[in-house]
């Protein structure tokens, strides 16, 4: 049985050494390993050629996001599984061998994801066991987390039943794709942390503009599917999302604008949010970062109990 590992990259030369090395402590022999490299301008691949000469590369002409990265290695991928691992982020020892165990052991689910580990810019670290909500499609309409994109291993028939990741989206595009699959195959999260996630920058505030009003577009019939007031509640939830976005990087009005999207969506969603605005306010006038302090601290919260 052969199993296909696939690693997006962009300028990681420094850290996608830790990356491969993470899959070569996996008790597994038949996989192959295939980098979608994103037209990165430092030396990457050469130091993917350097470290696994084994590996497959495949790269970009042109700058085109983590969709097309990941698609360019999805399509020469061969194997009966698929793996997906980001090149600044680590399995540890054992994870693809429990997964493929409990794939094999249960032939209904189509997706198996792990617990992770993040850890954060300042060192710090959060736990993040694996927890398997009721309805994963309902959860991820809620943008709740199922443990990033480097815990998945999935059957090959899910790529081809659902199809290639959405490259119109440069932000959420991992969520578009697991919402897709959550519709058609069961997914199952097991509660050991297998992963390790390193805290990245946040997202580019035009992408995350343009992604998320592409991504509650596409899906709005499917927000539809529980109720009109659950639809309110996901469009409000993921234009809070993108407000955070911006205010992290200090794009106060834009992110005053989505804020304001999210509350007329949902007004008793979470009243919380209202406190962004005066200190949104403050930072813009003081050039403080109190938003972003706060931000930073609720990003790193664990999942919610389901």
């Amino acid at each position: 049985m052969l199993l296909s590992i696939i690693i997006p990259t962009y300028n990681r030369s420094g850290c996608i050494g830790l990356a491969l090395e993470s899959v070569r402590k996996q008790r597994f022999d038949d996989l192959e390993v295939i980098i979608g490299d994103d037209a990165s301008t430092d030396n990457t691949v050469m130091v993917v050629k350097a470290l696994m000469p084994e590996a497959k590369v495949v790269c970009l002409p042109v700058n085109q996001g983590a969709s097309a990265a990941r698609n360019a290695a999805l399509k020469l991928a061969k194997g009966d599984l698929i793996a997906l691992l980001d090149s600044d982020d680590e399995w540890l020892p054992g994870k693809l061998e429990k997964q493929i165990k409990y794939l094999k052991e249960h032939p209904e689910v189509g997706l198996c994801g792990s617990g992770h580990l993040l850890i954060c810019k300042d060192g710090s670290r959060s736990e993040f066991p694996g927890k398997n909500p009721p309805d994963w499609r309902r959860e991820l309409h809620l943008a709740q987390s199922f443990h990033g994109a480097s815990t998945p291993l999935m059957r090959r028939e899910i790529l081809e039943k659902v199809g290639l990741l959405d490259e119109g989206l440069r932000v959420l595009e991992d969520w578009d794709w697991m919402l897709r699959i959550s519709r058609e195959y069961r997914i199952h999260i097991l509660p050991e942390m297998l992963t390790i996630i390193h805290e990245n920058n946040p997202s580019n505030p035009e992408h995350t503009l343009r992604s998320t009003e592409h991504f509650l577009s596409k899906h709005h019939e499917e927000f539809l599917y529980y109720s009109a007031s659950h639809a309110r509640r996901v469009i409000s939830q993921h234009y809070e999302n993108a407000a955070r976005n911006l205010f992290r990087h200090h794009r106060m009005g834009e992110g005053r604008r989505m804020l304001w999207k999210s509350v007329f969506s949902s007004p008793l969603r979470n009243p919380l949010s209202l406190v962004a605005f005066p200190l949104s306010t403050v930072d813009e006038v003081l050039g403080t970062k109190l938003l972003p302090q706060v931000l930073a601290r609720r990003n790193r919260m664990p999942l919610r109990k389901s």
